[in-house]
């Protein structure tokens, strides 16, 4: 994936990192559910963030629009949802090709599209669905609740080394902060062609002025010495 390719991944601590967080597939996996229902929990303690669920989620009657104060942990809204988290969270663990042209790259990119409302994000569980936006304040939300949870649970397993266990939450939090550069790049692509715009634009008098004061003083000097020389 050329954003990961070019930006983010070192090819040597991506497969050591990936190799620590492939190691927590016995720890996490069978406790995954447990974990969902903890960040689902603390989502729906707020009506900020549980907003985001009170929507129709899906086209095949599954799901249905809801007040937010009727949403609850067992509420067909909030189960469409954990079944989303619990399968990522699984496919994290189980992914064994950390270069950067890996196919999961590309899938936790399309992660990060689907929630910004695109209904062309790549996923195949989206494909003729309602388009699904989240507000990036409460992705950054989720995704800290979910390292939060992970950690304890990675500080809390027995028979572990404690350097073993801050290697891992390491090579954890990398990842934590790639996924949040694969939803924030979806988010401000406005802001980024505005940057481009900005940047082929041809700089006035003014911009040169900001860059470079001395620039004005350089050019008032040299018209003055033009208009004195064609007068005298």
């Amino acid at each position: 994936m050329e954003h990961i390719n070019g930006a983010v991944i070192n090819h040597e601590d991506a497969a050591k990192d990936g190799k620590l967080i492939e190691a927590c597939k016995p720890v996490l996996a069978p406790i995954v559910t447990n974990v969902v229902d903890a960040v689902y929990d603390h989502l729906l303690k707020y009506d900020i963030t549980a907003a985001s669920f009170a929507p129709k989620q899906s086209q095949e009657g599954v799901t249905a629009e809801a007040n937010v104060r009727d949403l609850h942990a067992g509420h067909e809204n909030i189960r469409y949802r954990k079944d989303f988290l619990q399968g990522y969270l699984v496919r994290l663990v189980s992914n064994h090709d950390w270069t950067p042209e890996s196919k999961f790259w590309e899938y936790i990119d399309m992660v990060g599209k689907v929630h910004t409302g695109s209904t062309d994000s790549g996923l195949k569980h989206r494909k003729n669905r309602p388009a699904l936006f989240v507000e990036y304040r409460e992705v950054n939300l989720l995704l800290g609740w979910v390292e939060n949870a992970v950690t304890d649970i990675v500080m809390g397993v027995e028979g572990l080394e404690l350097q073993t266990k801050v290697d891992v939450l390491k090579a954890l939090n990398k990842f934590w902060w790639i996924q949040n550069d694969l939803f924030a790049r979806h988010y401000i692509t406005g802001l980024r062609v505005l940057q481009v715009e900005e940047a082929e634009r041809p700089l006035t008098w003014i911009d040169k002025f900001k860059v470079d004061p001395v620039f004005p003083i350089v050019s008032a000097i040299v018209l003055f010495v033009a208009i004195f020389s064609w007068k005298f």
